[in-house]
């Protein structure tokens, strides 16, 4: 019975999957890719965070299975992410915080027409752009609060950076390293190494997470993207 009403229930997302809209006179055909715990990635879901990432290429026109793929499987751990996160009482996220991250993510691209045009060629209108930011806020703390904040960078760590890495690093561009104290545009040299050591630790921290949560996880894949 179990079986069955899974079944059911399937195709139910399935059928309710197939809508049919409109971008910029192109016709985009919606369907559920994958469930998350019984929470539904769409095809919009990809075309909307590929639009949304400056790194991304623009998706004016067609847009390739193998992008999509890997934006799927993007998408899967910021959605473990997402769960995990609305599970933590944290403070209520204000509009102001989003109009910031709405400021920050423009100033990412190459020009606000150019966001404008990419956000606008998947149908992502302002109230959808303000509710994917939401959760990218919400991502952003459970990210400081479960990782940032419990990661330590030695002193020991920050001169095998600069001896390993930082050093050479200069020296291959032509250039005469700085001195671990020596103030930079963006801080000193030891606090960028601190810095970019911290982000490292965090990565893989993330990653030895996700690991796990998609172990725990129920992620069952229904359409290829």
């Amino acid at each position: 019975m179990k079986d069955v009403k899974w079944k059911m229930g399937n195709a139910f997302f399935l059928l309710m999957g197939l809508l049919t809209s409109h971008a910029l006179g192109q016709q985009v055909v919606d369907q559920i890719l994958t469930l998350v715990n019984n929470e539904p990635i769409m095809r919009t879901d990809l075309l909307w965070s590929i639009a949304m990432d400056p790194q991304a290429p623009s998706p004016v026109g067609p847009v390739g299975r193998d992008l999509l793929s890997r934006k799927l499987e993007v998408m899967i751990d910021e959605r473990l992410i997402a769960q995990e996160a609305a599970r933590i009482p944290t403070a209520e996220i204000t509009q102001e915080e989003i109009d910031k991250k709405r400021v920050e993510l423009i100033r990412s691209f190459r020009s606000e027409a150019e966001f404008r045009e990419r956000i606008g060629s998947v149908g992502l209108t302002p109230q959808k752009l303000d509710e994917l930011l939401r959760q990218r806020i919400l991502i952003d703390r459970f990210v400081d609060f479960r990782f940032r904040s419990f990661v330590l960078v030695t002193a020991q760590e920050i001169q095998q950076e600069y001896v390993g890495n930082f050093v050479p690093e200069m020296r291959k561009r032509g250039q005469i390293p700085p001195g671990l104290d020596e103030r930079l545009e963006k801080g000193t040299v030891r606090e960028q190494l601190a810095e970019r050591l911290k982000v490292k630790k965090i990565d893989e921290e993330i990653e030895r997470w996700l690991a796990a949560a998609r172990q725990r996880a129920e992620v069952v894949p229904l359409a290829e993207p």
